[in-house]
């Protein structure tokens, strides 16, 4: 049986899936948005195969590699926003006082949204590579990138909050996310495997949660896993702990700030 203090979270949850649901657009864009992205790398793979040029994997497989590194990423709510503007606003101020953890209850809310799009996302996921590649992986390969997918997505919620955090100091966050979206972008391996960038920058992605919210989990499609599903569930779990540290001192900083200054 669920505790008051789950249950009260588990209600931000549905609240926020429930109004994801009525404000379709942005749902629907992101699909719009994966499909023209997988159809244009599958075009761009399948022209560089038949120029003879080497890649590190067949061209069905890298399109499938995409595939999942988008369906983690883009089934990921920008709650960092929501919180900066919150800051901006003041709402911040009174939401403290709620019987109701704000950090929490962003979290939560950040999972709701997920509960509604991770399964959306896949499905576009699947669909659109199916239809690019005319090839499905085997069924155990999925088995694999489900749940490591979904704790990837967890994971990735959890730092935008301390990406949101920042708006405490800083005001204005954009510049933050664009240099943590570059950094995405290439030590977690989003279009291309870590594998087909120079040596100095996987050894850099080593030190950083990147890979393993993409490029791990996405590598399973590829035949030749970054890394074994135990040390990734152990890489996911310390990186959990040490955000979910992160985050907590942050957020206690923050509120020592705010009491401080009176509110």
């Amino acid at each position: 049986m669920m505790t008051p203090r789950l249950a009260k979270y588990a209600a931000f949850a549905r609240i926020s899936a429930a109004q994801a649901r009525r404000e379709r657009g942005e749902l629907y864009g992101r699909v719009l948005f994966f499909a023209v992205i997988l159809g244009v790398f599958s075009s761009l793979w399948r022209a560089v195969a038949e120029a003879g040029m080497p890649l590190a994997a067949s061209p069905n497989a890298l399109v499938w590699y995409l595939a999942i590194t988008e369906w983690i990423l883009l089934s990921v709510p920008p709650v960092f926003l929501e919180i900066q503007e919150a800051i901006r606003r003041g709402d911040v101020a009174y939401r403290l006082g709620r019987p109701a953890s704000y950090l929490m209850s962003e979290f939560a809310m950040g999972l709701g949204l997920l509960a509604l799009r991770l399964p959306l996302m896949g499905i576009t996921a699947f669909v659109c590579a199916f239809a690019f590649t005319g090839w499905v992986p085997p069924l155990r390969v999925f088995a694999m990138v489900a749940p490591f997918g979904v704790l990837a997505a967890a994971l990735l919620t959890a730092l935008y909050l301390g990406i949101g955090l920042l708006a405490f100091w800083l005001q204005d966050i954009s510049p933050v996310y664009w240099v943590w979206q570059k950094l995405m972008f290439v030590l977690g391996g989003l279009m291309l495997p870590l594998e087909l960038y120079p040596l100095f920058i996987q050894r850099a992605a080593a030190f950083t949660p990147f890979p393993t919210l993409l490029a791990a989990p996405a590598s399973f499609m590829l035949g030749t896993p970054l890394v074994s599903p135990g040390a990734l569930a152990g890489t996911l779990v310390l990186w959990g702990g040490a955000t979910a540290f992160a985050v907590s001192w942050m957020f206690r900083r923050a509120v020592s700030t705010v009491t401080i200054n009176g509110g």
